[in-house]
């Protein structure tokens, strides 16, 4: 009679056992489970501005030739670097034996004067600069300037070549010391770097790289041999960039005539006409500029920002966006509604029980309008619905109308997932930017289902 008791307690205790055991592991699971799931997240839409601006390095081109000195000797320059001058103006003086260019460092300048006719020309220059001087091109200033110390510096060596001829010296022949005058008018430089022939029809990406580019200077204070460049330059105010974009940059320009750049920070921004290539399976933007030139005339290379459209709107993470098949109504089918000022409703013929035809009204879920189409939720409608159109007793079979798939977002202020258009501004790898004030569309504050594979619409959000 006990050991039937104990055979008895036993199988209870494993009974239980069992049971335990079981519950464990559905709790055990369950915890796994919910662990494992992606929980339901939600965004807050804030207001917001991304920069599309292109910032990129531009190689310069402009119409630039070099100048080869036409006899061997030190060089003497009348003529600052970046400076404009004209046709048959002295540019630099050589001294093909040296003796002259050792007379001129030994000679007192400051005791020289100018002849009477020299400094009429000085006054002259500084009468007209006062008569045509505008306060708002103060930068005039600078080059009036270099006008004056050049004019001073060409009317100086003058007086000294005058001395020196006066000297009698054996060992200084003035014979060998020749003013160059330039052949043409245009802006002096002195280097030189391999790009003075550049063709913008015919490149290679290689050519934009500035990694290699190399700069050498034509004012070495050395002798210079005939046949060697003595200065460059360059013959029109008409200058070219010369920048590599991104493919998604060159989209974005695509569709533009002109564009705004900026350069090195400036206070000023330049309009400028553009064109697109590919070299070398690069994109490139060519920018044609008429102005600002001289300003760069020492650099090959310079930072620039091609300034874009700017987007400021509404903020959303790419992950919310979601498409949504929409049936597109020409918006002379929407009608007023009994109690309604808004048309907002639209009209369906319909067959009573007595065969009769009879008009319904159903307010339509507009996700979008425009003048001539609005765009309404098909779910609202059977596919064997005919509109009306009252003022012109005109129909629509929705079988027949068109379709347009429309870009949105979940929305859930109301707690449930209602799909809102979005009109997109710019967008990139992470996040897009949506026009603000849009009808039938999100506002800022709203909220919305951060990832949208996770609900579908009209779903309940607890």
């Amino acid at each position: 009679m006990s050991r039937r008791q104990n055979y008895s307690n036993e199988f209870k205790i494993n009974i239980g056992t069992i049971i335990f055991i079981i519950i464990f592991i559905y709790v055990f699971i369950r915890i796994i489970m919910s662990m494992q799931k992606e929980s339901l997240s939600i965004y807050e839409v804030q207001n917001s501005y991304i920069d599309t601006n292109i910032s990129t390095t531009a190689l310069i081109v402009r119409e630039e030739k070099l100048v080869n000195a036409e006899s061997s000797g030190y060089v003497s320059y009348y003529v600052r670097d970046g400076e404009k001058i004209g046709k048959n103006k002295t540019i630099y003086t050589v001294d093909e034996t040296g003796s002259v260019y050792e007379k001129l460092k030994d000679t007192d300048a400051d005791a020289l004067s100018m002849s009477e006719d020299a400094l009429t020309e000085v006054r002259t220059r500084i009468s007209t600069f006062e008569n045509y001087f505008d306060y708002s091109n103060y930068s005039d200033l600078y080059n009036f300037r270099y006008d004056i110390e050049n004019a001073v510096l060409e009317l100086t060596n003058e007086a000294l070549i005058e001395q020196l001829t006066s000297l009698d010296d054996d060992t200084t022949n003035i014979s060998t010391y020749k003013k160059v005058a330039t052949t043409e008018a245009g802006i002096i430089t002195y280097y030189e770097d391999g790009y003075e022939d550049f063709n913008i029809n015919k490149f290679k990406a290689s050519d934009i790289d500035k990694s290699n580019y190399k700069k050498k200077t034509l004012k070495t204070g050395e002798i210079i041999n005939a046949g060697e460049p003595v200065y460059k330059l360059v013959t029109s105010e008409n200058w070219y960039l010369i920048a590599p974009v991104s493919e998604k940059e060159a989209k974005s320009l695509k569709d533009k005539e002109k564009v705004q750049i900026n350069i090195h920070n400036s206070s000023k921004n330049i309009s400028c006409s553009f064109r697109l290539t590919t070299e070398d399976d690069k994109n490139f933007i060519i920018l044609s500029l008429n102005q600002q030139m001289v300003n760069y005339i020492n650099e090959r290379y310079i930072d620039i920002v091609i300034l874009m459209d700017q987007n400021n709107g509404l903020k959303i993470p790419n992950t919310s966006i979601t498409e949504k098949t929409v049936y597109k109504i020409p918006v002379s089918y929407l009608s007023k509604g009994s109690d309604s000022t808004e048309k907002q409703f639209l009209n369906i013929k319909k067959l009573d029980d007595k065969g009769e035809v009879t008009i319904k009204q159903v307010q339509a879920a507009i996700y979008k309008s425009d003048d001539k189409f609005c765009y309404v939720d098909p779910n609202d409608f059977s596919a064997e619905d005919i509109l009306v159109n009252t003022d012109s007793d005109e129909t629509l079979a929705l079988s027949q109308a068109d379709t347009s798939k429309l870009q949105g977002v979940f929305c859930v202020n109301q707690g449930v997932a209602a799909f809102r258009y979005i009109d997109i501004l710019y967008q990139d790898d992470e996040y897009t930017i949506v026009k603000t004030d849009v009808d039938y569309s999100i506002a800022w504050y709203d909220r919305i289902v951060l990832n949208q594979s996770m609900v579908e619409e009209n779903q309940i959000i607890k």
